[in-house]
């Protein structure tokens, strides 16, 4: 076997293996703030930014 199917092997076993690492890694990943919906967070800020208006207006 030549070196360049031996490097072309071991390139594809890296590739395989580290995103088998990163599969692993992603799984233990919290996902708090990923499931919150950018929309659902800009009223809730819609909402405190009118009240502190509604407040220094009186």
């Amino acid at each position: 076997m030549n070196w360049t199917a031996l490097f072309i092997i071991v390139v594809v076993l890296g590739v395989i293996v580290s995103n088998i690492m990163l599969l692993k890694y992603s799984a233990k990943m919290s996902l708090k703030n990923v499931n919150q919906d950018p929309i659902e967070k800009a009223k809730e800020t819609l909402k405190t930014r009118e009240g502190v208006q509604d407040k220094s207006d009186t």
